[in-house]
């Protein structure tokens, strides 16, 4: 049973879905440099964004993580750094507050996952300035 479905109207009513940029991680390639180059396949979709709590907060400081965190509850499976894959982590493109600038986010945890939808924390990054 897919409780996900069972909810989400009732969530989506007091907390709309955000239309995001979904950028799954397939890997990476090697530069010409011998750097690595992420490699992502790109698609769009909704997800509901919602506050991290301040266990998950404190959670992901130990981990090491400071910055700005958001829970993303969403279809399908996301990942962060899954090493043994050689995957670095799926990033989101949306904005930080309603009606902003869309802005880069990375999954740094997987919060839970179930068979048609996850919970996934993610964390601002930087997002490199526009070309001129």
């Amino acid at each position: 049973m897919n409780l996900h479905s069972v909810v989400r109207g009732a969530v989506t009513t007091v907390n709309p879905d955000t239309t995001c940029t979904l950028k799954r991680s397939t890997g990476y390639t090697t530069g010409t440099n011998g750097k690595q180059v992420p490699n992502y396949t790109t698609t769009t979709g909704p997800a509901n964004v919602q506050a991290t709590g301040g266990r998950d907060v404190e959670r992901m400081n130990n981990l090491g993580f400071q910055g700005v965190f958001r829970t993303l509850y969403l279809y399908g499976n996301w990942q962060g750094i899954v090493r043994v894959d050689q995957k670095g982590g799926d990033l989101f493109l949306f904005p930080q507050e309603p009606g902003g600038a869309v802005c880069t986010w990375k999954a740094a945890s997987v919060k839970e996952t179930w068979p048609d939808w996850c919970g996934v924390i993610v964390i601002l990054q930087i997002d490199p300035p526009p070309a001129p």
